[in-house]
């Protein structure tokens, strides 16, 4: 389990064969937005929100996730991305 503060930049990975269910517990949700800046969870940070796109991760972290799952036989199943410099 892991448990990041908020506002922390985050990434979720399954390098397992079977599906993975993911639990959040956050103090807001889509129903009642009580955190200040929560629309800025879903704009991409290139427009002033807190949303990374695939295109301006660093690209380490797919290659070091493309390596996670050759370790165990599994295809990488996300689209192909042409990151930004």
């Amino acid at each position: 389990m892991i448990s990041p503060p908020h506002m922390w930049f985050q990434q979720h990975f399954n390098t397992a064969k079977e599906p993975l269910k993911i639990l959040a517990f956050k103090p807001f949700g889509q129903k009642f937005r009580i955190a200040a800046g929560y629309e800025k969870l879903f704009v991409s940070t290139s427009a002033g929100g807190h949303l990374i796109e695939f295109e301006n991760e660093d690209p380490k972290v797919r290659q070091i996730f493309v390596e996670e799952l050759k370790k165990e036989g599994i295809p990488l199943n996300m689209p192909s991305v042409t990151y930004r410099r």
